[in-house]
């Protein structure tokens, strides 16, 4: 590690190689990353205090409008079929709705039971009009109860004052439940009228440099009319999304590329480390997301895409595409099994997004244990902006001692996680080296520098010139 900065309201750290476990470490103490560069806001005075967001995956439940986003891109890959307005789609949805609570009565019409059917009638005379739901509906489930009806069996729900009658079997209706793999479609079927691949590309590859012009000419089409950027340079680019200092300690390296196959079943062995998710329409690039893959997480660093296929809503799309993704490399490594969206910024509305995976965390940055987003949510808005403490009954991590924190001094080569040197040098912890000649730091930054890394001091070297 280069010098470690103290700016007002970002910590930085200039990062040359660091192991994947150790900033998947870094992340679940408020870093985040930026190429070679690592931050954490200074929470308690930045003006927008920016929250750690993460999902974990074996909880995730699909939302109705995210089954909408996925619906969506299969009806345009099978048809070509395109979305008029989003007003027609919610007009579409209450008819849908309307329908349905047609079809619930017209069962319980239908319905071979007399029972049944006779309490219906009653229920309807005396439940119209009335404003006490819930003491007309337990007499209800009195009265079936003393016909010998099992009211486990069935439930009511009121629409207008009037008791619906709808099968209830808990198996099967979990049964019915639509889950997240079962949107993705086989990209192989020859009846579509687009194809629709998915990449998985290392940054170190071959394959990645191949493609690295049209990636940029995509982000710089991207930048300029979503975000209005002019200052794009392909060197830029590079720093901010290709370069990583991730390594990993295991002996897989980075395939070239992994495309996915139907419902993203992938080979069992990958490495961990920075790679572009890259989503080809047609033979066409049409949207790249950086990601991370740690010993625990999936990372989400940026994505980008085409504006001209800003219908198909490609940042949620990416987004759901990320957690199957989690789910399938859950498989082979159990403890991967969070999909982390970076930072939650709750007065930001382009951030509102990510606290619709549910159910998700935020990490409470003065203990550094995750909170339920719902929860946290409130807090937030009652706060006016500022620094808000998610779980104040939760102590603080016990800060390391100072002098126990790892230095180099006058190095020079650096090499995959081993230092060389021309000179002469040493790697020690900070109390040892205070007793070298020459060597000068003030306490203070030692303390500021334990506190915000934490245990994690102990095990990677801060680099600190002369």
């Amino acid at each position: 590690l280069t010098t470690f900065e103290r700016i007002f309201l970002v910590a930085g750290l200039r990062v040359y190689r660091i192991l994947c476990d150790h900033f998947n470490q870094l992340l679940d103490r408020g870093w985040c990353r930026s190429g070679c560069y690592l931050y954490k806001p200074n929470m308690e005075k930045t003006c927008c205090p920016q929250y750690t967001i993460r999902l974990d995956i074996h909880k995730f439940v699909l939302s109705r409008s995210q089954k909408r986003v996925l619906r969506r891109m299969n009806d345009f890959l099978l048809y070509d079929k395109k979305p008029k307005s989003h007003s027609k789609e919610k007009s579409s949805d209450s008819k849908s709705n309307c329908q349905a609570t047609k079809q619930l009565q017209t069962s319980v019409n239908d319905s071979k039971s007399p029972i049944i059917q006779t309490e219906f009638k009653k229920s309807e005379r005396s439940l119209r009009g009335t404003k006490k739901k819930q003491i007309r509906k337990e007499r209800a489930l009195q009265r079936m109860r003393d016909k010998g009806i099992d009211v486990d069996e069935v439930y009511f729900k009121f629409e207008a004052g009037i008791i619906v009658f709808q099968q209830k079997r808990i198996e099967k209706e979990f049964a019915r439940r639509r889950t997240l793999h079962s949107y993705v479609l086989d990209n192989e079927a020859t009846t579509f009228k687009h194809r629709l691949e998915i990449r998985l590309v290392s940054v170190n590859s071959e394959e990645f440099e191949s493609m690295l012009n049209e990636s940029f000419s995509l982000f710089e089409k991207y930048q300029s009319i979503v975000h209005h950027d002019e200052d794009r340079s392909l060197e830029g680019f590079i720093r901010f999304l290709v370069k990583s200092p991730l390594f990993s300690s295991e002996d897989e390296t980075p395939s070239g590329v992994i495309i996915f196959s139907k419902q993203n079943i992938i080979p069992p062995t990958y490495a961990l480390g920075s790679y572009h998710q890259q989503y080809i329409l047609d033979d066409q690039l049409i949207a790249v997301a950086a990601i991370d893959i740690l010993p625990r997480c999936l990372s989400a660093k940026y994505l980008f895409y085409d504006p001209d296929y800003d219908f198909l809503n490609l940042g949620t799309y990416s987004a759901l595409r990320e957690i199957l993704f989690t789910m399938e490399l859950s498989k082979y490594r159990p403890d991967l099994h969070y999909y982390y969206m970076g930072y939650y910024i709750d007065s930001c509305p382009k951030m509102q997004y990510k606290s619709q995976f549910r159910p998700s965390d935020l990490l409470c940055d003065y203990s550094f244990t995750w909170v339920p987003v719902e929860k946290c949510v409130e807090r937030l808005r009652q706060s006016g902006k500022k620094f808000v403490v998610f779980a104040p009954d939760k102590s603080p991590p016990k800060q390391i001692p100072v002098k126990s924190v790892l230095c180099s001094y006058e190095w020079y080569v650096f090499n995959v996680g081993f230092i060389y040197s021309k000179k002469k040098g040493v790697v020690l912890p900070y109390g040892s080296l205070l007793r070298r000649p020459n060597f000068k730091e003030t306490e203070s930054f030692m303390e500021e520098y334990a506190r915000l890394i934490g245990p994690l001091a102990k095990e990677i070297i801060l680099y600190r010139t002369p």
